[in-house]
């Protein structure tokens, strides 16, 4: 199941593009650029770009895997493996390793 949920959280992150924010999320993007908050602006976007994936890859797995929205992101009842989807980076693999440090799971990287 992880080399199945680790090639649709690819895919998924290779179907993400600007075009698929919602317009709150472009809201919200345009505002901290023209605050000069570039920053932000690029964190914003990561974030909506993982709630992508994440939506992506929960729909094609749904009634197959638990979904929690605390904790670690999935759980496949049948073996009871633990599995996170994040975006790979060297600060989201830092704080979700500080944060689950007591979890065994699975990163799921895109």
């Amino acid at each position: 199941m992880g080399d199945q949920l680790q090639d649709a959280v690819t895919q998924a992150a290779k179907e993400w593009g600007p075009d698929k924010l919602s317009f709150a999320e472009r809201d919200a993007i345009a505002k901290a650029t023209k605050q000069g908050k570039y920053w932000l602006a690029r964190l914003l976007e990561r974030e909506a770009r993982g709630r992508f994936v994440h939506r992506r890859v929960q729909d094609q797995f749904e009634g197959l895997l638990e979904w929690k929205p605390k904790g670690v992101d999935v759980i496949d009842p049948a073996t009871g493996y633990k599995y996170e989807i994040l975006s790979g980076t060297e600060s989201n693999l830092t704080l979700h390793g500080r944060r689950m440090a007591g979890e065994l799971f699975r990163m799921l990287t895109f």
